[in-house]
Formats: C-alpha cells, structure tokens, sequence
C-alpha cells in the first residue's frame, strides 16, 4: 500500500460512513421525538400511502359519528314534541267521551269541555309549528316528502323514507293494483218467510253478533226484502254488517274489504224459511270472507291490509289506501326530493344514508278525509251520513264539535291518535334500529381502522430505542474512526526526516 498526502482514502470512507451514521441517529432522534415511524414519504413510500388513505377513513368514519348522533338528537326533538301532541290528543278525546255521555250532562259542562278541546287543538297547532332543531322546522310539514302528484284512487299517502337517485329532484311510483279488494258479501236470494210466522237470524260480522226477528203478515217478497233489509241495518253498528235491497234481493256486505272482514248469517228459530233456491232448516247458515288488496309497486309485489298498504323497501317507505271498489290497473304518485337526508356513512351512495320524511302536524292535517258511513252513522232509514274529517274541524262552532257530533269527533281523534304514534313509531325504530346501531358499528370500525393505521404509522419505542442506541454508538466511534483516518498522512513526515 502506498503512503499518500493529496487523498486520504482511508479518512474519505470513514467520513462517508460517519455521514450514514449521522442520518440514521438524526432520523431515529426525529422518530423517537414523533412517536411516528413514518415520518416522511421516504420512510415508507407504500406504507404512508396506506396510513394516509386509512387515516382519511377514520376522520370521515367520525364524522359519520357525529352525523348520526346529530340526527338521533333530531329525533329526539321531534319524539318529545310528538308525545305533547299524543297527551294532548288523548285530552281530547277524554272530553269527547264525556261529551257522548249525555244522560247526566249539562250544556255548561259540555261547553267548558268544548273551550279545553278548543285550546288542546290551539295548542298542537302551535307545537307543530315551533318544533325546532337548530333552524330545521320539523312538525309543520316543512320536512315532510313533498307529493306533487297522485292518483285520485290513492287516499292517505304518507311517505316516510324514500332513496332518490344521483342529481334527481323527484321520482315517480306505480302501483299497478293485480288482486282487487273483496267485500265479504251474502246474498240472500228469493228469502221468504211464510205468511203469518216469523223467523230468527242472527247476524256476525267483524264487529260482533246480534239477533233479529222477521215476520210478516202476508207473502209478499218485496216487504219481506225490506223488513229484513231494515232489521240487518239497525243492528249494523253492533254486528259490522250492511245489508241493501239489489233488485228483490237482500245483500249483505261488510262495512269494508279485506281478510279480516267475514260475515254468517245463521238461521235459529222458525220454520218454512227459504233462500238462496232451497229450505233453510234451522242451523243452516252461509258465510263469505272478504279478500285484500295487492299490488305491485315498481317491480315490488306487497299485499294490503284490507285496502291499506304498509310498503318498506330500501328505496320507498310509505303508507297509503286504495278507494273502495278500486279496479283493477295502474295508479301512480309522484315525490319531489325534500324531507331530511342524514348521512351515515362516508360515500356519497344511498346505502350510506337515509332520506326521512316527517307529515305535518297540524290540526288541519291530523285526521282523514270524509268518507260515506253505511255501518256506524247508518238511520236505519237507507240513507246514510259522513264520516271523518281532520282534527281543526272540531273547534267551536265546526261540523264536529262537541256539540253538533261528538260521534264523528271520536273518529277524527282516534284517527289523529294513530298519526301521531304512527310517525313517533317510525321515528323511533329509525334511531333505536338505524342510529345507535350506526354509531354502534362505526365505533368498532373507527377501532379497527385505527389498529392498523396505527401498526403501519406508530413508532415501536423499544425498538426504536435499540436502533438509536446502536446507531449512536457507531457514530462515536466513526467519530473516532475519522480522526484516526485524518492521522495517517502524518506518517509521511517520518519519510522527510
């Protein structure tokens, strides 16, 4: 090996050695300082890239929390306005029955309950209009799903939850009606009853059973469809069961469609009855049940209560009645996109949020639409009387109060009592089945997210530790190594001597 003064190799790769040492201890000086093992990009280009992208996830998932959170505290809101209006409702209705007992009460008492049902109604319609989230109204209709058209066949449309697609501003519904709803109906062809004896028959549909008599003095078929006819109606609150005179024949119906509505007509007492083409024996009896409504709603077949849909499917939630007698074919509504959008996750796609509607809940609102009675509000004389109305109408002076029909005004509240529980219902399922659970569960992904952000981003002490140590001590000792190296060149002068 030769001795030289102008390049010192032996000092160059110390000193190109010191240097590595001094970055490694500088960067596990700035990591211990950190608590990050990935400090910079070129710690770890593939791994910053996933922490990065995890850590994204974990800011948007809590988020999401606090999303979810502000909307369970919404509902809650609402819940509790809600329950005033059920109290209320309930107050109401307790003057209504007192009104309906009119044997021992006064016009003074009834007028004194009349003034509270007057104030009860203010008072909802005030609830409703000031239940408030922030500046969010929320019972006044406000954020209720808008409907912007409707088949005049479709009553009561309420529609709570529906998914809008990307950029749409509103949607449209058919329900194309497939099976149509059935009358439990009897029809009691030729009756005859002989002259001068009499028969019992007693009468069950879906409200209970009661017994008539029908006797006639002479033969004649067309008094005798009347007397039977006028014996089935004035018992028609009592059983659920109208009967009309259909051309010299008494029919029996049910006071609405659907499987729940069944009706007999049994024979117990007399002889010599004849109907229906033969004898009718003591015992003898016929019965029909009625049959729902089903439809297909955008490519979903649902089958009715009756003549009432409950329809939950992720992209619409909605109630609504079909008309009696409703033909068959295709009906349609159609909703603009309003209500309340709660996002509950981090995409912007409809199975990471839920779009809600809450129906106003005005006094001018609560209740339903007149409809013809052939069962509770029945003379007895074949005419017939209305039915219904919404809740305003019972005020001082309306159609309903408690003094011109305190009747129809049970109805309307009862009505207005289903409404209101209907709606906290929904309400509470969305927080107690949607909302907890939401948060329940991005809480565990937040958990996990943030394991795995951390095993890639965080800093392992111990390890860290042992590393600065070791590169802490050969940087001392390339410290040494260099001012050894520096020395060399030194020996040449022993040379020059």
């Amino acid at each position: 090996m030769g001795l030289r003064i102008n390049t010192n190799v032996t000092a160059v790769r110390a000193l190109r050695n010191l240097r590595i040492n001094d970055r490694n201890q500088a960067g596990s000086l700035e990591r211990l300082s950190t608590g990050l093992r990935i400090v910079r990009a070129s710690d770890d280009p593939s791994g910053l890239v996933i922490s990065e992208q995890l850590r994204n996830q974990i800011s948007s998932l809590n988020q999401a929390v606090d999303n979810s959170q502000a909307a369970a505290n919404l509902i809650s809101t609402a819940d509790a306005a809600l329950g005033e209006l059920s109290d209320l409702l309930i107050q109401i209705r307790d003057s209504v029955t007192f009104a309906l007992n009119t044997g021992p009460s006064s016009p003074e008492q009834v007028q004194a309950e009349q003034d509270a049902v007057d104030q009860a109604i203010s008072a909802i319609d005030r609830i409703a209009n000031t239940t408030r989230f922030a500046d969010t109204q929320l019972l006044n209709g406000n954020r209720a799903v808008e409907v912007l058209a409707q088949s005049s066949e479709l009553n009561e449309l309420n529609v709570r939850s529906i998914s809008f697609g990307a950029g749409a501003t509103s949607a449209t519904y058919q329900v194309q009606i497939n099976v149509s709803g059935q009358f439990a109906i009897v029809s009691l062809d030729n009756f005859n009853v002989p002259a001068g004896s009499s028969v019992s028959l007693r009468i069950t549909g879906s409200r209970g059973t009661a017994d008539i008599t029908v006797g006639t003095s002479a033969a004649d078929a067309t008094s005798q469809v009347v007397a039977v006819t006028s014996a089935v109606n004035r018992v028609a609150a009592f059983t659920g069961v109208f009967a009309s005179n259909v051309g010299g024949t008494v029919r029996l119906r049910s006071e609405d469609v659907g499987e729940d509505q069944a009706i007999s007509i049994e024979v117990i007492d007399g002889d010599g009855l004849t109907f229906n083409g033969g004898g009718q024996a003591v015992g003898s009896r016929d019965t029909d049940i009625g049959a729902n409504y089903e439809a297909n709603i955008n490519g979903v077949q649902v089958e009715g209560n009756g003549r009432n849909f409950n329809f939950v499917t992720p992209f619409l939630d909605a109630e609504f009645s079909v008309e009696p007698l409703t033909a068959l074919g295709t009906y349609s509504f159609r909703v603009r996109n309003t209500g309340m959008f709660f996002q509950l996750n981090t995409e912007p796609q409809p199975t990471d949020g839920i779009q809600v509607g809450v129906r106003a809940m005005n006094a001018s609102t609560l209740g339903f639409e007149e409809i013809r009675d052939l069962i509770s509000r029945h003379n007895g004389g074949g005419a017939t009387a209305m039915m219904g109305g919404f809740l305003n109408s019972l005020r001082s002076g309306s159609d309903n109060d408690l003094v011109n029909d305190a009747g129809n005004a049970a109805l309307i509240v009862d009505k207005a009592l289903d409404q209101v529980n209907s709606s906290r219902g929904f309400l509470g399922a969305i927080q107690a089945q949607t909302l907890e659970p939401n948060i329940d569960a991005l809480g565990v992904a937040i958990e996990n997210l943030q394991a795995s952000e951390s095993s890639i981003r965080d800093l392992d002490f111990a390890e860290e530790t042992s590393t600065f140590t070791r590169n802490q001590i050969l940087f001392q000792a390339g410290t040494a190594v260099l001012a050894s190296a520096n020395l060399i060149p030194q020996t040449v002068l022993t040379l020059l001597r």
